[in-house]
């Protein structure tokens, strides 16, 4: 039985948990430097409330998507300063940071967890509360 996955992997980086994504190839140090580069930037640049979700390469287009989300509008800033930082850096025009603003979670609830609030309501990853087992796990291949 086939996995998928090749194209992506999960990173975690301080308190970011970060998604390195490829259209069509794999994740690689360059994507993890990335990934680095963008939690420090947003950690010095915020009040610590955004949190990067996800870097994802497009290699048809040759174009980076740097994608953040946050429950403070202030960190809508963000994107120009991952611009700049980036573009410093590269020297090229094909890196869009995104920033995302979201509804603040339940943070009464004991199974709240902050990375994974913002990641699910950016659209990175699955709502494990919201979904089955069997719709959660579906793509997730045991052990052998």
């Amino acid at each position: 039985m086939p996995s998928t996955g090749f194209h992506s992997e999960w990173l975690t980086v301080g308190h970011h948990r970060v998604l390195l994504h490829s259209r069509a190839s794999f994740p690689d140090e360059n994507m993890r430097f990335m990934a680095n580069v963008a939690a420090i930037t947003c950690d010095a640049n915020s009040e610590g409330r955004a949190r990067v979700v996800e870097i994802f390469y497009d290699d048809k287009a040759c174009i980076w998507t740097v994608s953040v989300a946050s429950t403070d509008a202030a960190d809508k800033q963000l994107e120009d300063t991952l611009l700049t930082v980036f573009h410093t850096m590269y020297g090229d025009g094909n890196i869009e940071p995104q920033v995302q603003i979201v509804e603040e979670g339940n943070t009464d609830s004991d199974h709240y967890d902050r990375t994974e609030h913002l990641s699910v309501s950016a659209g990175v990853a699955v709502d494990r509360w919201r979904h089955g087992d069997v719709e959660y796990q579906g793509t997730v291949r045991p052990p052998a």
